[in-house]
């Protein structure tokens, strides 16, 4: 089954998405000991990797996990120098989303078994993705209000635009350059709210969840373990970053994701082709023109209402500082 011509992931076609929310009990029972990782995949993302491990952090999460695509530039020495640990680093001609989610759980299940620890909260973030709790709580303290029996959360995802100069600067929160933003909805065959589902949980003593093609959802647990709760979390989702970066970052990418000789691409990302063909609509700021990810119209597009409560690990100042001189 495909979604207006898009790739669907397995989950959908499957019928495994979350089975819908279900309300906290009336006396939640959290988990208060747990261990909280990330897990990034990058390729070519030197210009936003730092701040992507720095926003994890501030967000109250313990070890951060790099799955690298062989990168070239210095997307890896600045995810170590930010703290991340590196899990992996493959080399693969075609950019092959079914192996880098492979790799992914492979790497969550290892070092799950190897912690030691009961329970750990995984989170699957794509470097252009800065995810935060709601209601100005970090991830980890949303996480201690959850009762034990979600091992799923969903998440809101804002797309934001560039509308000024400079679009972005290395090692800050995209955010205090891109404050506008559109939400971007689940496409309609889905019977759930959120456009991802990042956070996922490993127990030592229940089936492993296993997150499904960019976070999409998960499979295995059985049905419980696909209920979420209500609202759940934020992202906020910078892919335009300054223009001859990301311009120039597609190109490359769109031309990995067709392997060799020009074969077919694997599956989704057609999605390139489409982010390439409206980057001057984009740059130009005629946002009427641009098409989702969903092939829909771009919904309603304000700031962030919430900028005050967004966690920076750098002051005023220094933010300032960065925008002058750029």
């Amino acid at each position: 089954m495909r979604a207006l011509g898009l790739y669907t992931p397995p989950s959908v076609r499957k019928g495994l998405v979350p089975y819908g929310t279900k309300p906290q009990p009336e006396n939640p029972e959290p988990l208060d000991d747990f261990l909280f990782c990330a897990i990034v995949k990058s390729w070519m993302e030197e210009d936003i990797i730092e701040a992507t491990v720095r926003n994890l952090f501030t967000q109250g999460v313990d070890r951060v996990y790099l799955v690298d695509h062989s990168s070239t530039d210095s997307t890896v020495e600045r995810a170590v120098a930010a703290g991340a640990t590196v899990a992996e680093i493959f080399d693969n001609e075609v950019f092959d989303q079914r192996l880098v989610q492979t790799l992914e759980n492979a790497v969550v299940a290892k070092e799950s078994l190897r912690s030691g620890a009961d329970h750990i909260w995984w989170i699957y973030v794509d470097p252009d993705e800065f995810p935060e709790g709601p209601g100005g709580m970090s991830l980890r303290e949303y996480l201690l209000t959850l009762d034990f029996r979600f091992r799923i959360v969903g998440a809101r995802f804002m797309n934001h635009l560039p509308d000024k100069k400079p679009e972005y600067v290395s090692g800050f929160h995209p955010i205090d350059f891109q404050p506008v933003c559109y939400q971007l909805e689940p496409w309609k065959n889905w019977n759930c709210e959120h456009w991802k589902h990042p956070l996922q949980r490993f127990d030592r003593n229940r089936p492993f969840l296993q997150s499904e093609i960019g976070a999409h959802n998960a499979s295995g647990g059985g049905r419980k373990a696909q209920a979420e709760p209500p609202g759940g979390i934020v992202i906020h989702h910078f892919q335009y970053r300054a223009e001859e970066v990301t311009r120039a970052r597609l190109e490359r990418l769109d031309t990995k994701a067709k392997g060799p000789r020009g074969a077919p691409k694997p599956m989704g990302l057609g999605l390139f082709d489409d982010r390439l063909a409206r980057l001057d609509a984009v740059y130009g700021g005629q946002w009427d023109q641009i098409k989702t990810d969903t092939r829909r119209p771009v919904g309603r597009i304000s700031p962030w209402p919430h900028l005050e409560q967004v966690r920076r690990w750098y002051s005023e100042s220094d933010l300032a500082d960065a925008a002058r001189l750029s």
